[in-house]
Formats: C-alpha cells, structure tokens, sequence
C-alpha cells in the first residue's frame, strides 16, 4: 500500500516533469523572447503556485530546459559498459551524441539559443557551461584516466575533448541546424568514424598503436 508521504514526491516529480515538457515545446517552438510562463501555465493547467513553486521565473525554467537537453547529450558520452577497446568506445559514444544534438530537441535548442543570444548575455553562457562546455569537460575526465592509463598520448585533455567532440560534429550539425541537409544515418556513422580514426592515429603513444 503506497503512503501518502510516497505519493506526494511522486506526484511533485511528475508535476515538474508535465512543466518541462510543456515548457520544451514553447520555448522550442516560439523563442525564449516570445514564450511566456502563463502559456506555460494554459498548456499544463493546476494552479499558478504550483508552477512558480517549481520554477520561480522563465529564466530558471529555460535553464531547466537547458539541462534536461545536456543530460541526454551526456548520457550519450558514458562509454559501453564493460567496452575495453577505445576505439568501439569512441564509436559508440561519438554517435549517440551526434544523434543527441540532431534530435528534434537538440535542434531546436540550439537553432533557439542562437537566435536569443545576442538577446540573452547570460543565458547563452548558462547554455554553453550547461551544454557544449559541460560535455566537453565530462569527456575530459575520461580522456585523463586513458591516459593516466598510458592508452592514449595528450598533452592536455579538455582541448583534445573540445576537438573531438568538434570533429564528431563536422557539418553534419550545422547542415541540420540551418535546414540545409537531413543527414542519412551513413552519414553520420562515417564523419564518426573518421573523426575517431584521426583521434586514435593523433594520440596513439610511441610505443605503440591505441585500440588494437
């Protein structure tokens, strides 16, 4: 039998949830400049309170939009459990993140983000940190254990993540964003797989070659 002490987080985390989802579409859909917290409010209905209780002012309820995007994108970057071999990893984790960032979602997001900037000072730089920057940094911390480990060669982590992460990226993101090009699944597959061959050669120790 459920309590109502049980109930009643469930129920705030599903409230919460209704919000953001809400929220993602609007936001998406018609800029953070035009979108309001009373649209907001007409999409998931209960009362105002409710709604300000869990997001006090559209700036802290973009932010959460933000960081529910940037968790996927970092979940993309976990590599395989139990994968040994770097370079399936990379693979892996390079294409599940591509395919985070050409998501509808992701898409929108940035398309968003780029046209509030100019707008919004400290909001794209919450975006950045959230976003691309707190990817970046989250392969880095990967990136130093490979090569505490002596499988990879770098000289300095964050950068040889940024560049990773950029490489992966190509113009295929860019295509996408600007409706340019749908990129096909080969597509995506062989800009991973060079920017992970180029990886792996660059930073391989003399020694030897990494991931065989």
């Amino acid at each position: 039998m459920t309590s109502t002490s049980d109930t009643q987080p469930r129920r705030g985390w599903e409230k919460r949830e209704a919000i953001l989802i809400a929220a993602t579409e609007i936001f998406l859909r018609d800029g953070y400049g035009r979108a309001s917290m009373d649209q907001v409010h007409s999409r998931v209905g209960g009362s105002k309170r409710t709604l300000y209780k869990h997001f006090p002012n559209k700036e802290a309820l973009f932010e959460a939009v933000i960081a529910k995007v940037s968790s996927r994108a970092l979940a993309a970057l976990e590599p395989p459990s139990g994968e040994g071999d770097l370079r399936r990893a990379l693979l892996k984790m390079g294409t599940d993140y591509v395919n985070v960032l050409l998501s509808p979602d992701g898409l929108l997001l940035y398309r968003a983000m780029i046209s509030e900037a100019p707008h919004f000072a400290k909001l794209a730089r919450r975006f950045f940190e959230d976003g691309p920057g707190r990817a970046s940094r989250y392969l880095a911390d990967y990136f130093r254990e490979y090569k505490a480990n002596g499988i990879v060669d770098i000289s300095d982590p964050q950068i040889a993540a940024e560049q990773f992460l950029g490489a992966v990226r190509g113009d295929v993101h860019l295509a996408a964003v600007l409706g340019v090009r749908t990129p096909s699944e080969q597509l995506v597959n062989a800009t991973v797989s060079q920017a992970v061959e180029t990886f792996i050669r660059g930073t391989a120790p003399t020694s030897g070659k990494v991931g065989e």
